[in-house]
């Protein structure tokens, strides 16, 4: 593995109670940091893509016969995108509020929450299917959480630097 810090590669037996012998970095713990991450954003998209399998299966199978909401459907389906909307505003104003306070536990926090942020909308997919029988609904809610995904995706090289940075000045 390389050393986050001074980029040297590192054997697993070099490291020295988990610091990398070179630079006395704390690979062991920013690598514990970093597979939370992964496994908690692995679970959330993992999730979306459940998601669309039940509405699959519920669509090719079941034949599923929702309740049916004739006119409301459009009124539930935009206030339901409207949340969406206020939830992706929120994730960036979150964004821009953890920059300034830049600890580990903030950057851990702020993946989590962006990420649940992320697969909201295909939770409103999901209830627009299941009450409206929906599939466009469902798409397009899905597209959104997974641009929200991307979203975080970019943001990951600055939380993974800015963990670097914390874990260095400890």
């Amino acid at each position: 593995m390389l050393c986050p810090q001074c980029q040297q590669g590192v054997q697993n037996e070099e490291l020295a109670a988990g610091a990398c012998p070179w630079c006395g970095f704390p690979c062991d713990e920013f690598h514990r940091r970093v597979s939370l991450i992964q496994l908690v954003l692995g679970a959330l998209f993992a999730s979306t893509l459940i998601y669309g399998v039940i509405v699959a299966v519920l669509e090719l199978t079941v034949r599923y016969q929702p309740p049916g909401l004739g006119d409301a459907e459009f009124v539930l389906g935009m206030a339901l995108m409207g949340a969406t909307a206020g939830l992706a505003v929120a994730s960036i104003m979150f964004d821009r509020r953890a920059r300034g306070r830049e600890t580990i536990e903030t950057h851990q926090r702020m993946v989590i929450i962006l990420g649940a942020i992320a697969e909201a909308p295909a939770i409103f997919g999901l209830v627009m299917y299941l009450l409206a029988g929906s599939l466009q609904w469902m798409v397009l809610f899905l597209l959104v959480s997974w641009a929200l995904m991307i979203r975080l995706g970019t943001r990951l090289p600055h939380v993974l630097r800015g963990m670097r940075d914390c874990l260095r000045a400890q």
